[in-house]
């Protein structure tokens, strides 16, 4: 192989790995919830991808190996940091639409708040393969692959992440609307 034909693999590689980064940093965002960290979680995976670039045996299989790597470095840090959570840190970066009025929008800032507290209250791996399952629409198999897990544990642990999900956001508060309404609390219009 010549040196241009090297140069040209190299240059094509690195700019279809810089197409995935938004991908790679929506992941890196939903799992680390700071953007600063998200940011380096993600340019050390390109930094790794490239490094190991020779390693890809497949290049249609690019964005599953530069995710992987990506995976790999956020429980590589996710273990070295001591237990720490602040989710009221998290800045809302929300689009806002001048045709909605103000209750539209903060009924839509509440209610995604309240799926980002859900989402962000899981266990660690339940959070990432939910995210990689239904947020990135990777296959089961994929993911697997990408945290070299077995299908069935990314089975298992995407239904335990869906079930909690479904009683954080759905039962749980119907139970508590259901005991308000029971314990003979009524609302009145004050005028």
């Amino acid at each position: 192989m010549g040196i241009s034909t090297f140069l040209f693999r190299r240059l094509s590689f690195a700019g279809r790995l810089d197409e995935l980064r938004p991908r790679m940093y929506r992941l890196a965002f939903s799992w680390s919830k700071d953007a600063f960290l998200a940011d380096d979680l993600v340019q050390e995976a390109m930094i790794r991808a490239l490094q190991k670039q020779a390693q890809l045996r497949d290049d249609e299989l690019l964005d599953r190996w530069a995710i992987r790597i990506l995976a790999n470095i956020w429980l590589d840090h996710v273990r070295s940091r001591p237990r720490e959570e602040n989710i009221d840190d998290m800045l809302d970066t929300l689009c806002l639409d001048d045709t909605q009025s103000p209750d539209c929008i903060h009924c839509r800032d509440e209610m995604i708040e309240c799926v980002r507290r859900a989402i962000m209250s899981l266990p660690e791996m339940q959070r990432i393969v939910v995210t990689l399952v239904d947020l990135e629409e990777f296959s089961y198999k994929e993911t697997a692959t990408i945290l070299d897990l077995p299908v069935g544990t990314v089975m298992s642990r995407l239904s335990r992440g869906r079930q909690a999900l479904r009683e954080l956001l759905i039962e749980r508060p119907q139970l508590e609307t259901q005991e308000i309404a029971s314990s003979g609390r009524h609302l009145r219009r004050v005028i």
